[in-house]
């Protein structure tokens, strides 16, 4: 799967849902009035009866769309995490003491290092005992994944993989976003038989509050001060209810049909997207078998899950509605498409006893956990941890030393979902000092660690002096689910005391103010303080003056010759289409490669390969690209909003 390209569709498929969106809201508009006309008087035909009508129906109708928009905006303005936080879920914590909770951490961290992207925070909904999973966010850089209990439970190892795999999908293509988006329109078009639902679940024993919390205590609560008037609260409460899930039951049609509309067909790309990762797509069938064997299959229990549902892995709510617009192909469908000759068989499952903790395979460890009897046993014990102590120092070397990336693998630039990126994410967690990936794991040591790391490598502590361009930005993804619990002073803060770092010396390094300037964008996503900019350019010549910007910043941190660099600025501009290439900038600034970059992600995903491509071919020397001028390129991608995986450093077949 091509990043871009997966992209560029799915913002076509954003514009077209925006168009659906409002043609379905002028529906709920002229549903209400015609609703209401019926009540009046019992008959459509009376014109007089339509004017004095519409003078209260057409601003009240606006009203409660515009209110549900804003209430949704607000809801969701943390990004992913608000979405689970509504459907009861828990966040993990590197440092959890739970077996299947550390290993579902690992797993997802080894995927993300893999693929390139940030590490999400990951979100266990555990009183869900349906098999299920989501992915949410606005952007890579404030996606969470969120799991069920269930199915941590009830799914082996390479089955949640291929689960996860199929939420990354999402992630990597952009449907995420465009999924994410949809949720602020179907709230504006649900808003009426939502607030009904949870008015009337307030009332019930296991009720769910508007956030996903549970009120009934705080009814209990606020019925033992005030016990003269609880019942009577709680009859108008739900009578209000019912007569907002009389009028929502109108207009929820129409939400019903955007959520299925847009969201079915992404599903069986995601799906296969996660069984071509895979050595054989069959841990992706058997999940999806096990949820048809599973008596509560994917369903959510939390009265919010209906209009999150499109998020999921599975259908997450089941009624009338989602009988005739689902927003999920059904099992068959998904399960014939991965394995044509399925017999229409589902299996039954049951709760795993081993736990999650071999999700991934970690490093062997240091000492074996029991003395061996024999001497010939404690001998081979001794070789053996050799051999594994001298594999690590080989792992750490390999990963210390500037490697070299072939400049023809250029053309995988973006390429994503491949099965070599499963491998890959294990053995570049690997590369890092375990003392550096404490840090990573508490918010204090991520903000500590991200202040070292803007420091020259002759003030820096935590040995991060000796550490690669490519183990710095790790460190930083690894490091984004701890800094995204920041608050907005202790962003602000942080962001100047790096800052004040980065411009200490004379000469600013390009490497480390990117650093900054990628974890300012990350972090401000997060946090609501920045926006995810839209796309305005499709054509090269209206980011031609920025281009050159980053392609002559690529040419004097590339080659250190000036024959290398007029061989790169050709190879360059060649890519882009010029036979005569136009003169490079002698002075690049800092300042500058971060406006053009600003410039640059607003451009097309077409035009950002384009563009990355080209500063590839700038920055490599003798037909290879250094590690420092990889790990630029990578921080160039993922300031524009498209991170890229890895390259291989050896050519890529």
């Amino acid at each position: 799967m091509d990043l871009f390209s997966a992209q560029d569709i799915a913002r076509r498929r954003a514009g077209s849902m925006f168009t659906l969106a409002l043609c379905l809201m002028a529906g709920v508009v002229v549903s209400i009035h015609l609703l209401a006309v019926l009540v009046v008087c019992g008959s459509l035909t009376d014109s007089d009866v339509h004017r004095r009508v519409i003078v209260w129906t057409l601003p009240l109708s606006l009203l409660l769309l515009s209110l549900g928009v804003i209430v949704r905006v607000y809801a969701l303005r943390m990004g992913g995490s608000g979405v689970a936080e509504e459907l009861g879920g828990k966040r993990l914590s590197p440092r959890t003491a739970d077996a299947e909770e550390q290993g579902l951490l690992t797993l997802v961290e080894t995927l993300a290092l893999g693929f390139g992207i940030p590490v999400p925070e990951v979100w266990l909904l555990p009183t869900e005992l349906g098999i299920n999973a989501f992915a949410a966010g606005s952007d890579p850089a404030s996606a969470v994944i969120g799991v069920t209990k269930g199915a941590l439970d009830r799914l082996s190892p390479e089955e949640l993989r291929g689960v996860l795999l199929h939420e990354f999908s999402h992630i990597l293509s952009g449907d995420m976003r465009l999924k994410f988006r949809m949720l602020v329109w179907v709230q504006g078009i649900l808003f009426l038989s939502l607030a009904g639902r949870l008015l009337v679940a307030s009332d019930s024993p296991v009720g769910k509050g508007f956030w996903g919390l549970n009120v009934s205590a705080g009814r209990r609560a606020m019925a033992g001060k005030l016990p003269g008037t609880a019942d009577g609260e709680s009859q108008s409460r739900s009578l209000l209810g019912v007569l907002l899930l009389m009028l929502g039951s109108v207009t929820g049609v129409f939400g019903r049909f955007l959520q299925g509309t847009i969201s079915r067909d992404l599903e069986f790309a995601a799906d296969a997207a996660a069984a071509s990762c895979l050595p054989s797509g069959m841990p992706v069938v058997a999940a999806l078998r096990k949820i048809g064997g599973l008596p509560e299959s994917s369903l959510l229990v939390n009265p919010t899950a209906p209009e999150s549902g499109h998020l999921f892995f599975a259908p997450a709510a089941e009624g009338l509605s989602s009988l005739f617009f689902p927003t999920h192909p059904t099992l068959g469908e998904r399960i014939r498409r991965l394995q044509p000759d399925w017999a229409g068989d589902f299996l039954s499952s049951r709760i795993n006893e081993g736990g999650a903790s071999t999700l991934v395979p970690e490093a062997p460890p240091a000492e074996t956990p029991a003395e061996p009897k024999s001497a010939a046993a404690r001998a081979a014990a001794a070789i053996g941890a050799k051999k594994r102590e001298k594999l690590r120092s080989r792992e750490l070397s390999l990963a210390s030393t500037p490697q070299s990336y072939p400049i023809a693998n250029l053309e995988y630039l973006g390429q994503c979902m491949l099965p070599s990126q499963l491998s890959l994410g294990v053995a570049l967690k690997r590369s890092l000092k375990e003392e550096w990936v404490q840090y990573t794991q508490t918010r204090e040591g991520a903000k500590q660690l991200l202040l070292e790391m803007m420091r020259p490598s002759s003030l820096a502590a935590l040995d991060l002096g000796g550490a690669s361009a490519t183990q710095l930005f790790l460190l930083l993804d690894l490091s984004m689910p701890m800094l995204r619990r920041m608050s907005r002073e202790e962003y602000v803060k942080l962001m100047r005391q790096c800052r004040r770092e980065v411009v200490r010396p004379q000469e600013i390094d390009l490497m480390r103010y990117l650093l900054l300037h990628t974890s300012r964008r990350r972090i401000g996503i997060t946090l609501g303080v920045r926006e995810v900019a839209p796309v305005v350019f499709e054509e090269l010549s209206s980011v031609w003056g920025e281009c050159q910007v980053l392609v002559s910043s690529m040419l004097w941190s590339g080659s250190k010759s000036a024959t290398g660099r007029t061989a790169a600025r050709v190879a360059a501009w060649n890519s882009l289409g010029y036979e005569v290439p136009p003169a490079d900038r002698d002075a690049v600034t800092v300042g500058q490669v971060v406006l053009a970059l600003e410039v640059c992600e607003q451009a097309s995903g077409a035009l950002r390969k384009r563009i990355l491509t080209a500063c590839g071919f700038a920055g490599a020397s003798q037909g290879f690209l250094m590690d420092r001028e990889m790990a630029v390129l990578r921080m160039f991608a993922d300031t524009m909003g498209c991170p890229v995986p890895h390259l291989g450093a050896r050519k890529m077949v």
